[in-house]
């Protein structure tokens, strides 16, 4: 019944967004670029609600990409390549300050300085370490020898993966087990295919790609055990913004999820962003409609409830573009003095 309910959710709003993408566009209509994660996604699932209430009630129409990993959506912005993209914490404070994937580009701090700007937070979901429960294996220490995906190379979702599993067995990408380098759409069909041992995916929970797996076979997720949250690797990835730890009910995807305990996993947070030079006067429309029609968005998935102007801020650490900064201070919401752009103060 869950499954049946997700899907037709998921078809609904994929219709909807079907219909008003048809829509006819006016020479006063403004064409945004946005980028965001795999379809099924947590990301994907947000932008596309948060593009069908924008095409219904602003002139603007919305072309999506999706697949990226965020770190490529954040450079892209940085470089003005796209408008709104899928943001992370993390991905900030790695480029922010030059570090893990960036550490090789010199003006990466400059250009998140000056070209990223934030206008929302919500929470991604856990990372679902998951394989088949024919595959044999039962906890972490099993995947040796093993091949898996665990995200697009060089992402910020891998740099966890990677730290989740030396936490947890010492072992070593394409030393211990092989890594698959497949983008997010590619490496969840792999998964489905059986060309891949496990994956490890952050995603909503309930997560509709992680019921579409369940649909086909029996399928375990992999605890994280206490001993491995407290090891160096662990502890450097939960001391980056937007990372926690959360658990996953043995029960969330129904019969054919094995688990008769709860799963540890490490939890995450995203947002939406923008490039400061989008106009200030459109991000405060963006950011103004998303809220006071906050309920559409609520109805496309249980977890976007979660997203409310209170919330909006959480784990932010990126300086919040003028346009949502207007906003938030228009409705009374407290901004940290970290978050004003400099180009507001």
């Amino acid at each position: 019944m869950k499954s049946t309910r997700l899907r037709r959710t998921l078809t609904t709003l994929a219709a909807a967004v079907t219909i008003v993408a048809a829509a006819p566009v006016s020479a006063e209509t403004t064409t945004l670029r946005v980028q965001t994660g795999a379809p099924g996604s947590s990301t994907f699932v947000f932008i596309t609600a948060m593009q069908t209430v924008l095409q219904k009630y602003m002139p603007v129409q919305l072309k999506v990409t999706s697949g990226q990993a965020a770190t490529r959506s954040t450079l892209d912005a940085a470089r003005g390549n796209t408008d709104l993209f899928t943001s992370a914490p993390s991905i900030n404070k790695y480029m922010g300050e030059g570090i893990a994937m960036f550490s090789k580009m010199a003006d990466a701090p400059k250009l998140f300085k000056e070209n990223v700007r934030g206008i929302l937070n919500h929470e991604l979901g856990p990372y679902h370490i998951i394989t088949y429960d024919s595959s044999g294996i039962k906890e972490l220490k099993d995947i040796k020898g093993r091949k898996g995906f665990i995200g697009p190379p060089g992402g910020a979702a891998t740099v966890v993966a990677l730290a989740v599993i030396e936490g947890a067995t010492g072992y070593q990408a394409n030393v211990d087990f092989e890594q698959a380098k497949l983008d997010w759409t590619s490496g969840t069909q792999a998964f489905q295919d059986r060309q891949v041992d496990f994956a490890i995916i952050p995603t909503m929970l309930p997560s509709p790609s992680v019921e579409q797996f369940a649909l086909l076979d029996k399928i375990r997720l992999i605890d994280i055990p206490q001993e491995a949250i407290d090891t160096p690797p662990m502890k450097k990835i939960l001391g980056i913004p937007g990372r926690t730890m959360v658990k996953i009910p043995p029960d969330a995807y129904g019969e054919n999820q094995v688990n008769t305990e709860p799963v540890k996993a490490v939890g995450s947070w995203v947002g939406l962003s923008t490039r400061t030079q989008m106009d200030e006067e459109l991000v405060y429309q963006i950011t103004k409609t998303i809220f006071e029609h906050i309920d559409e968005i609520h109805a496309a998935a249980a977890f976007l409830k979660g997203i409310t102007t209170e919330t909006a801020l959480s784990e932010m650490n990126a300086p919040l573009h003028p346009g949502a900064l207007r906003y938030y201070r228009e409705i009374g919401v407290n901004v940290p003095e970290a978050l004003v752009p400099p180009e507001a103060k």
